[in-house]
């Protein structure tokens, strides 16, 4: 398989190189501090040159090119303050790469910008919320209870693409939530928002 690099990060000045789905990345190291991206070089005695050249990159496995690719959005525009204008499935796929590779204060930032945002769309509502599950430490109860409500009184329809993400408990609350609250009884309500928050 040819690798790609006709991308925006690949850059010339870069001095470490991964290769994601077939797809190389030349970046700069410094992003990678206190990561457990930021690898010592060379990892491999019999391959000194592991990660510097385009013919012996960094291979990740188990990463989707799109994810990394996320990641990378965030850490090259502002990982201390992630931007408003960063579409929601790109910052919760960003953080999702930052708690595995253990960008922890990017991960802290990414939460932070999505609490801090007005959330309309269902579908990035089901994302966020998902997120919320998946990653409860940085997210506030207060939060997820707002976006677990904000999902029940939506009329919109779930994308089949964001019910397979979720995990099956959450899905089933959502759902049984939407529909106390088609049945306006107030008390079902509140049974659902314990059953979810615990």
């Amino acid at each position: 398989m040819t690798e790609k690099t006709d991308h925006k990060f690949w850059h010339e000045d870069g001095n470490i190189i991964y290769c994601v789905d077939g797809t190389l990345y030349k970046i700069h190291r410094y992003f990678l501090k206190g990561s457990s991206l930021d690898i010592t070089l060379p990892r491999n005695k019999d391959s000194m040159d592991e990660g510097l050249t385009p013919d012996n990159p960094i291979t990740l496995s188990g990463v989707e090119k799109s994810d990394f690719e996320a990641l990378l959005e965030v850490l090259y525009q502002t990982p201390m303050a992630p931007s408003d204008a960063l579409p929601i499935k790109i910052l919760v796929s960003a953080l999702e790469q930052a708690s595995k590779w253990d960008f922890e204060e990017v991960a802290r930032n990414i939460s932070l910008n999505l609490q801090r945002r007005e959330h309309k769309e269902l579908n990035d509502l089901v994302a966020v919320i998902a997120c919320c599950a998946t990653h409860s430490s940085l997210f506030s109860k207060a939060f997820f209870l707002e976006i677990f409500y904000q999902i029940c009184n939506h009329t919109g329809r779930f994308s089949s693409e964001f019910i397979a993400d979720l995990n099956p408990h959450l899905l089933s609350a959502i759902m049984e939530g939407r529909e106390i609250v088609r049945e306006a009884t107030t008390g079902k309500w509140l049974n659902a928002v314990r059953a979810v928050v615990g």
